[in-house]
């Protein structure tokens, strides 16, 4: 039984806030039956760069359970500063990813076994840097396609680095997609595996 689902969409390039950017876009939300249990609807939008892909905006409308955020970022890579709206200001390392923003960079790394990458990442209005690792190069079911993949650790520079099991498998081809991502969280083991939807016009 599906605990939930996320819808990722790039929107077409063109200008945002005066600036040649794409936009990226997710909405995740719980399914009917655990909403039971755990209601959770999250909206990111985050919008980026065409030339260095960093984000210069991001706005974020989370609701998990009793926790609420509703929060735009606006991300100053130059001065290395994130400016929310209510004016708070975090400092950051010059070339700082949002959540959403690093989905789709990491599929530009070089993902050769045994490489490690690392990126800084914006969490919780604090600077963590995220390291990917990749382990092995293997083969995964998904639905009834065999699919060669590499599997990668994501770690962090936090006391415990590896708190959640965070694992990927990204496509072992040029177009790099996420195949599937696995983690250990307070509720148990959650697995989410890639379905590709067309869109309809619009």
């Amino acid at each position: 039984q599906p605990a939930g689902s996320a819808t990722f969409q790039v929107r077409s390039r063109g200008k945002s806030f005066d600036k040649d950017s794409l936009h990226y876009t997710v909405s995740a939300q719980t399914s009917p039956v655990v909403q039971k249990l755990f209601v959770a609807n999250d909206q990111i939008t985050s919008y980026v760069d065409v030339r260095t892909l960093l984000p210069f905006r991001t706005e974020l409308k989370l609701v998990e359970g009793r926790f609420r955020k509703n929060q735009v970022l606006s991300i100053n890579q130059d001065h290395g500063v994130a400016t929310t709206d209510q004016n708070v200001k975090i400092e950051i390392p010059v070339g700082t990813h949002d959540y959403l923003s690093f989905f789709y960079l990491a599929r530009t790394f070089n993902l050769t076994p045994p490489r490690r990458n690392a990126v800084s990442l914006l969490v919780n209005d604090k600077p963590t840097t995220l390291f990917i690792s990749s382990i092995k190069r293997e083969t995964i079911q998904l639905g009834t396609q065999s699919i060669p993949a590499i599997q990668v650790s994501l770690t962090t520079d936090d006391p415990q680095p590896d708190k959640f099991q965070l694992r990927a498998w990204i496509s072992d081809d040029r177009r790099r997609l996420p195949l599937r991502l696995m983690a250990m969280t307070e509720i148990g083991p959650v697995r989410a595996d890639l379905a590709i939807i067309p869109l309809t016009a619009q």
